[in-house]
This record gives C-alpha cells, sequence and structure tokens, in this order.
C-alpha cells in the first residue's frame, strides 16, 4: 500500500469532520491539507499527553528535526513512531502514531515548496505548543495567541498551499491574512469551549483564569452543580468574545475566488458546523458533565455540505445563510457593525 493511501485511511480515524472536508478540495491541494493536518495531529498529541516537559520538549524537536532533513529517513521515522508510543499517553491516536513513517514518507513526497510551508508552519506551532506548557492562559488575549499557535498557523498554510496551487494570487493572499487567523481562532475557540469538563479530567486549562476568577470560581468549582449559574456566566463572555472571529472567517471565504468551488466548501463546512457548536454551547450546563459531549447532529452536517456545495459561488446567499444562522444561534450573536463589514464584500 502506498504510504498516502495508508495516511488517507487513517484520516478519518483522527478527525470525521476534517476528513470530510479535506477530501472536497481539488487534487493535489487535498492531499497536501491531508499530510499536515496528520503532521500536526502528532504535534497536538504531544502537547495533550501527560509525558513530563522535558519529553515533550524533546519530541517536538525530534519531529521538527524528522521533517527538516531534506529527504526521507526511514530509521529515524520508526525511531520517532517507537519513542512517542512509549512516551505519550494516546487513545485514538495510537495508528497515527505507529504510522509515522507512513505520515513522514507523504511529506517527503510532496513537492519541496510545500514541505517549506509544512515545516514553516509546524515550527511555529511546536514552539507555541511547548510555550503554552509553561505559561498559563490567565486572559482572553492569553486563550487567542494559543488559539493561534493551534489553529490559527493552519490558515497561514493554508494560504501559501493556495498560492502554490495558483488559485489565489500575491494581492489576494496577503488581503486574507488577517481573516486566516481568525478563521482558525473562530474554530479552536469553540473546541476549547465544549471540551472544559475533559480537559479539566485531563489536567488541561484553557479557561482565561482571571475571567474564571471575576466570577469568584476556581478550576475546582468549574464543574461542580452549585456553580452552574457562574460557570454559565464564564460561558457566555468567551462566547461573545469569538463572535467576530466568526464574521472575519465568513469574510475569508467571500474573499476566495467564486470558480474556486471546493476551496469555498471546504472552509463554509467548518465554519458553519462551529457556528451551529456555538449555539449548542449557550447555557448548555452539559457542558460541564464529564463524559457528555456537545456535537451538531449528522443531519444538520449533511444539511450544511449540501447548501455548501449549492450556494458555495453565490456570495448574496452565502451572506443571507450566515446571518441567518447566527439569528437561530442567537440574536446576541448578531452585530450590525460587522454585518455591515460583511455586506461590503459581497459584490467585489
Amino acid at each position: 500500500m502506498k504510504e498516502t493511501d495508508m495516511c488517507w485511511q487513517i484520516l478519518p480515524k483522527v478527525s470525521r469532520s476534517f476528513a470530510l472536508c479535506i477530501r472536497i478540495l481539488p487534487h493535489r491541494l487535498n492531499e497536501q491539507m491531508m499530510v499536515s493536518y496528520l503532521i500536526f495531529r502528532i504535534l497536538d498529541t504531544i502537547e495533550d499527553s501527560r509525558a513530563r516537559l522535558k519529553d515533550k520538549k524533546a519530541l517536538f524537536n525530534e519531529a521538527i528535526s524528522l521533517m527538516g532533513r531534506g529527504r526521507f529517513d526511514k530509521k529515524s521515522a520508526e525511531k520517532l513512531s517507537k519513542r512517542l508510543l512509549e512516551k505519550l499517553d494516546y487513545t485514538y491516536e495510537k495508528e497515527l502514531l505507529e504510522n509515522l513513517p507512513s505520515v513522514m514518507a507523504a511529506y517527503f513526497s510532496q513537492e519541496k515548496s510545500v514541505q517549506r510551508r509544512i515545516l514553516r508552519w509546524g515550527k511555529v506551532m511546536a514552539k507555541g505548543m511547548y510555550i503554552f506548557q509553561k505559561r498559563k492562559i490567565k486572559t482572553l488575549r492569553d486563550q487567542n495567541t494559543y488559539s493561534y499557535y493551534v489553529a490559527g498557523v493552519i490558515g497561514y498554510l493554508f494560504n501559501d498551499l493556495l498560492l502554490i496551487n495558483k488559485i489565489i494570487s500575491w494581492r489576494l493572499k496577503r488581503r486574507l491574512r488577517r481573516y486566516a487567523k481568525h478563521f482558525g481562532l473562530a474554530l479552536q475557540k469553540v473546541n476549547i469551549l465544549r471540551d472544559i469538563a475533559s480537559d479539566i479530567a485531563s489536567g488541561r486549562y484553557y479557561w482565561p483564569s482571571s475571567l474564571i476568577k471575576k466570577y469568584c470560581l476556581s478550576y475546582s468549582k468549574l464543574c461542580k452543580k452549585e456553580y452552574r449559574e457562574a460557570a454559565l456566566k464564564v460561558l457566555r463572555e468567551q462566547i461573545d468574545d469569538a463572535r467576530k472571529y466568526l464574521y472575519s472567517a465568513m469574510k475569508y471565504i467571500l474573499l476566495l475566488p467564486k470558480k474556486a468551488l471546493r476551496v469555498r466548501m471546504f472552509c463554509l463546512i467548518p465554519l458553519f458546523m462551529a457556528i451551529e457548536s456555538y449555539a449548542k454551547c449557550i447555557d448548555n450546563c452539559e457542558l460541564f458533565e464529564t463524559g457528555k459531549v456537545v456535537k451538531i447532529g449528522r443531519d444538520r452536517v449533511q444539511n450544511i455540505v449540501a447548501k455548501s456545495g449549492l450556494w458555495g459561488k453565490d456570495n448574496d446567499r452565502l451572506i443571507a445563510w450566515f446571518i441567518q444562522t447566527l439569528h437561530s444561534a442567537g440574536p446576541d450573536f448578531v452585530r450590525e457593525e460587522y454585518t455591515r463589514s460583511l455586506l461590503a464584500l459581497k459584490n467585489r
């Protein structure tokens, strides 16, 4: 079996939603994003583990060093795979770690310009992840910086790959840069919200400590039923902060070439899934219960996929769908000033 075929088999086992979206992308770009996602997921598995800090640093460095060698080194890839399996705790990521040599072989099969971009942003991601192993998230600004390292950089990588594949121009890439970062923040911050109970149980703390203290809470109290009203207020402030990033993500999509339907669909599907996930989080006490999973139904996902394909080239339709979805999430989601700036882009 070819290494890339193995990677395609692994992808849905680590993320069904992104497996769906990545397969929609045009040929070559879909494989580039698939390989990038698996590599970044390996870095994410290092970050999320309970391994010692010095072991995490060494594993981050080994992974980045392996990517920067200029050619595929099977023995070193097998060695790193073994070390990751020994040092980290994991669940569904096991098959990904076991097949790290196939992921690296697929990475080195990409053209050099693609390898350089994946390596560049992989370095930024690994460095940022390590920084936040030692630095606590105290403010919303800290949370946004963390979200940039784990998700915003993927927006920048995607821009690079769109340029390499001649889907966008240099001029458009510069215009998309700000929105690309915010797109990543919009997706990451909803994950931070809905994973709060499991993150606390695993010793991971991504909600701003100053915001928790504002409502006389602590992480030890946050998920207890007697403090639910205060916890929901902490949740609400974070959702309010995320609204502007949803609008930025929509601006990113509206600026993409209309003829690039598959690229637009790749962006539309996770954005609308994120909006509906934010809506599910509002005043949802189940967020604070271990074992409860806040997610949207399969029928809603299918509806989003269908509409993305039908309306992906029509900016008027997309804006109407976006505003309607925000309204259904809650009237507080819609901000008039953000909407005006969005409407200014619809006929570009």
